[in-house]
């Protein structure tokens, strides 16, 4: 990920990002929320509304049955959030919607949310309104500016505006969102040529057919029987079974050979776009990472025209309304159904740490024709027409919308469609964001080996609508340290239970022009639990080093076991020394610290400049 604001110096954003971490090596990070290793409790976060779309107060733990895998579970840990806090809990049954109102106590702090701008699949001119009701939205007090975190998705994620920004902040990095490009057409003109080419092709297959049909006619010998005026010996293997057939027209033959031909055409588009998709994914899923070590729930504005779990059906669909024979099997299901499971594993990877996707679709409203890829070729000649232009337009209308729809659905979100003013959606999500219920259960012992669990949740009364995450993926712990140290390098979230403290040594120039730096991770002894083992005590520790150079993607990862001797009345610091060989320049750091006895972890972050000046 790039962590850049626009014409601002390495060093200035890395003092943005780490803001809320240790500043110096010497001192010691903040210490934030206690986290372990081995989390054994499920938490589902619930969204009741009624038949009118309004949210529902009130309802008690025994109001709601959960199951997992198919198998009932116990509710062991419930809270109800209400305008952002803790609501005091009430008489079961006693529900209500919110403007019943009852009392709540001071909780919780309100929901962070991400505003995640796809810059490759937003359209230039429906821009403009898209950060006109964004802003309109953060300026108000739905949300306050510092939880919210701007995100840009272009050819690589960078962070516009990290948590903690100020109301000017933000006001200022949609201005330089304003102010950038959304690529959106590239799509769009590339559809364009695609569309165009398909129907050339089909012109030319009818052409051909065409001219050899009549060709064939001119032959004395192509029509008649044998012994008749103008007969032959026999038409079989004449000319005429080269076209096909008496009465097999220009139909059939042209199909064959217009699929033949289109076919290198729907596999680099298909190819193309699938690996847009991919793209996009793959960012998602790192941002569901990093955002994994932030408390409670996190909401994530996609903002995109669209996102196609089966990039090319719309060119299919289109082949198949000028050439219905040739249309069927034009796209295999291999890549469809490859599609769909990288949009579903990507949920099931959000779902854990409590990532909600809401899919906003930028582009609104649109009457038959707008904004249409066909628009100014479909009406010529036989290159397609009114017929063509309508089952493109429904499939790619679909095709947009059906991973929008799969990434809201199977995260509990919504997808927002055929809104041309995004603002009054925005301040329904903001109601969401402080009216919902947290549900947590332990998962049932035994049962097969199985890593992705399907959640499922009904609430009691008739008219009411329950949203949810669907399913999860089970992380091993290796994946849930790595999780919350990206956390530490990508948005300087500290939890130092261990009290952990940084120290570096001296930087030397190694033979290949890096730079070995040996980082000193300091733990007090008295935070670590010995354990005894023959007749010593030793204590298992783990440190895990994420390092990623400012304005670079590559990130390098190290990791070493300690074990450290000391009794349960030691005092003073173990020494974690780990040798990092880096590259020249400032570099983004996290460091994970586990005491593997009793799973308790630690997560910090600073900044390494290595270099001539360092």
């Amino acid at each position: 990920m790039n962590h850049r604001h626009s014409s601002a110096r390495p060093s200035a954003v890395a003092a943005a990002l780490f803001a809320a971490a240790a500043a110096a090596f010497a001192q010691p990070p903040a210490t934030g929320f206690a986290e372990r290793v081995d989390v054994e409790l499920v938490t589902v976060d619930v969204w009741v509304t009624d038949a009118a779309g309004n949210p529902v107060t009130g309802l008690a733990a025994a109001d709601f049955e959960v199951q997992h895998d198919g198998r009932p579970v116990a509710v062991t840990h419930f809270t109800e959030m209400r305008a952002g806090r803790v609501a005091e809990p009430v008489t079961p049954g006693a529900a209500t919607t919110e403007a019943g109102g009852t009392p709540e106590v001071a909780g919780s702090s309100p929901a962070h949310v991400v505003v995640y701008f796809d810059q490759s699949r937003l359209h230039p001119t429906r821009y403009p309104a898209l950060i006109r009701s964004l802003r309109e939205f953060l300026n108000g007090e739905s949300v306050p500016a510092g939880r919210v975190l701007l995100l840009r998705q272009d050819r690589s994620l960078s962070v516009e505006a990290p948590f903690g920004s100020t109301t000017a902040e933000l006001a200022a990095a949609l201005d330089r969102l304003a102010k950038g490009t959304a690529s959106g057409i590239d799509i769009e003109s590339e559809t364009r040529l695609a569309i165009d080419a398909i129907r050339d092709v089909w012109e030319e297959s009818q052409d051909a057919v065409g001219s050899a049909s009549a060709g064939l006619a001119a032959v004395p010998s192509a029509g008649g029987q044998p012994g008749e005026p103008g007969g032959g010996a026999s038409s079989v293997g004449g000319p005429r079974a080269v076209v096909g057939g008496v009465g097999s027209g220009a139909g059939p033959d042209a199909c064959g050979m217009f699929a033949n031909q289109i076919q290198p055409i729907l596999d680099s588009w298909t190819r193309s776009n699938s690996q847009r998709v991919a793209v996009t994914l793959t960012n998602l899923s790192s941002t569901a990472s990093f955002l994994a070590g932030l408390p409670g729930v996190k909401t994530l504005l996609y903002l995109s025209d669209g996102l196609e779990t089966q990039p090319g059906a719309e060119l299919a669909t289109d082949a198949s309304s000028l050439c219905p024979a040739a249309g069927s099997d034009l796209l295999t299901g291999t890549l469809a159904q490859q599609m769909s499971s990288a949009f579903l594993d990507l949920t099931r990877h959000a779902n854990p740490n409590r990532v909600t996707i809401y899919s906003l679709q930028t582009s609104g409203l649109r009457s038959p024709g707008t904004g249409d890829a066909t628009a100014g070729r479909s009406e010529r000649g036989r290159g397609g027409g009114a017929r063509a232009r309508g089952a493109f337009e429904a499939s790619k209308r679909a095709g947009e919308r059906e991973g929008l729809g799969m990434l809201a659905g199977e995260t509990g979100g919504r997808a927002v469609f055929n809104q041309n003013d995004l603002l009054p959606e925005l301040e329904k999500i903001a109601d969401d964001l402080g009216h919902y219920y947290s549900l947590a259960y332990q998962p049932p012992a035994g049962g097969d080996e199985q890593r992705d669990h399907r959640i499922e949740v009904k609430v009691a009364g008739g008219d009411r609508t329950a949203r949810y995450r669907r399913g999860y993926l089970e992380k091993s712990p290796s994946q849930w340290l790595s999780e919350r140290i990206e956390g530490a390098l990508n948005l300087g979230l500290t939890s130092n239970a261990l009290e952990v403290r940084l120290g570096a040594g001296e930087i030397t120039q190694t033979e290949s022009s890096s730079y070995r730096l040996p980082l000193h991770v300091m733990v007090p002894v008295e935070r670590l639990a010995f354990l005894p083992q023959g007749d010593a005590y030793l204590a298992e520790v783990l440190v895990r080093v994420m390092v990623r150079q400012v304005d670079g993607n590559t990130l390098m990862t190290d990791e070493k076991s300690y074990r450290v001797q000391g009794s349960p009345q030691a005092t003073g610091f173990a020494d974690l020394a780990i040798a990092l060989e880096l590259a020249a320049g400032t570099h983004l750091t996290g460091i994970g610290v586990v005491d593997q006895n009793t799973r308790e972890a630690s997560f910090v972050s600073t900044t390494l400049q290595v270099g001539p000046d360092s």
